[in-house]
């Protein structure tokens, strides 16, 4: 992320030819942005522009994860399309915190 120096990060990862994740990762997609440029929409700006992109790789869903008490980026992934299907508790390895999965639908279900 960008606006003339740096803003943030945004990642798409998963296994090529299947929306599995690889086996160390949460969810689809992750982001960060650097604390003094939050609450600007960056976060909301480039989870946008890179949902197409994901849907070009044929992924059916991303998913995305964030902690329960993240409520910024909760706002985020429902602000493009995000649906929360779980509540959970991370692996030890990974924090153990209680976290929200979101899934944001990219193409119909077949059948749908």
């Amino acid at each position: 992320m960008w606006d003339g120096s740096f803003c943030g990060a945004i990642s798409c990862r998963w296994q090529v030819g299947t929306p599995d994740l690889p086996p160390t990762c949460l969810g689809h997609i992750g982001y960060t942005v650097v604390s003094w440029k939050r609450q600007r929409g960056f976060a909301t700006r480039a989870l946008a522009q890179l949902l197409p992109l994901a849907r070009a790789e044929a992924l059916p869903y991303v998913e995305l994860t964030t902690d329960v008490s993240n409520v910024a980026s909760q706002r985020v992934i429902e602000a493009n399309g995000g649906t929360l299907i779980e509540q959970f508790t991370k692996p030890a390895s990974l924090g153990g915190a209680q976290s929200l999965r979101y899934r944001i639908q990219l193409h119909e279900k077949a059948g749908a």
